[in-house]
């Protein structure tokens, strides 16, 4: 079961390293139109969002082993970590009407991955 569990966060940081990949060869990285991602590429610098990129990654990664684990206090922690940080992301995304779709991803996946935490507590 917590194999399966641990899909979730790995699928996240697969998606994650691709957004890195194409983040890394193409300088706008979006569906053009449908989330207004220009104007997020626009207002983050590239270098910025490779790094975030590359972390949201690694951290989602490590959700994973740690659900394969059994270690969910700890999980627990980083997904609430992350959200606070997801939250003041999407105030930001909103204020400017600039929206990231993989920010947007990696804020679900870590709310899904709070969520599981909590339930196996």
């Amino acid at each position: 079961m917590d194999f399966i569990l641990s899909i979730i966060p790995f699928a996240g940081s697969v998606l994650m390293a691709y957004y890195t990949y194409e983040n890394y060869r193409y300088v706008n990285v979006c569906l053009p139109g449908v989330f207004h991602c220009e104007r997020f590429n626009f207002i983050v610098p590239r270098r910025i969002r490779l790094v975030l990129a590359v972390g949201a990654a690694a951290v989602l990664a490590v959700l994973g082993i740690l659900f394969i684990l059994n270690m969910y206090l700890p999980a627990l922690i980083i997904s609430l970590m992350g959200l606070i940080i997801g939250v003041y992301g999407i105030y930001l995304q909103v204020s400017h009407r600039a929206y990231c779709m993989y920010c947007l991803t990696t804020d679900a996946i870590l709310l899904i991955s709070a969520l599981i935490a909590v339930l196996n507590l």
